[in-house]
């Protein structure tokens, strides 16, 4: 696929910040059509087969939980998924209130063959192709998430220039 814009030389001067803003924008609407075109998926729904293929079978207030959103949201993703042959709701027995949440066979098969494609650890570029290169970007995205979760972003010092993360609110 041609990229829709090159800009070599802008981006080889750009912020760090901004250059993980773009790639994170761009991988993430590669993902989405990858799923859409290849899975019938979205990436919400995604996610919902992933928990559901480690816990088996959860309630929809357990999956909400987990996917970070409210039960009310997770009712179209679980209306979509159904709908398409991906999930099952069903009562609890002892309590009619609870929605059980279980996959599909196909469900199943669309679950492992994701896990499958994303624990294949196959070079995204020629750049991570490289064990050293990659071990480098591994360790550089792993402290990012950490020092970004949880809050932690209002932990980084503006003032120190040791990264270009730190430069202010440069990240879109």
């Amino acid at each position: 696929m041609e990229p829709l814009v090159r800009f070599p030389d802008a981006l080889h001067h750009a912020p760090l910040g901004r250059l993980i803003a773009i790639a994170g924008h761009l991988v993430e609407q590669h993902w989405g059509r990858y799923l859409a075109e290849h899975h019938g998926l979205t990436s919400a729904g995604m996610r919902v087969l992933f928990i559901l293929a480690g816990t088996g079978e959860s309630t929809h207030r357990e999956v909400a939980e987990r996917c970070f959103v409210r039960p009310a949201t997770l009712t179209g993703i679980v209306d979509t998924l159904e709908r398409d042959g991906f999930v099952e709701r069903r009562r609890d027995v002892n309590d009619r209130r609870s929605v059980q949440l279980t996959l599909t066979d196909k469900g199943r098969e669309h679950a492992q063959a994701l896990i499958e494609m994303i624990h294949s650890d196959r070079p995204l570029t020629s750049v991570d192709a490289d064990p050293a290169k990659r071990a480098v970007i591994r360790e550089f995205l792993a402290e990012l998430i950490t020092t970004m979760s949880d809050g932690a972003i209002g932990r980084l010092n503006p003032d120190k220039e040791s990264t270009d993360m730190t430069r202010g609110p440069r990240l879109c």
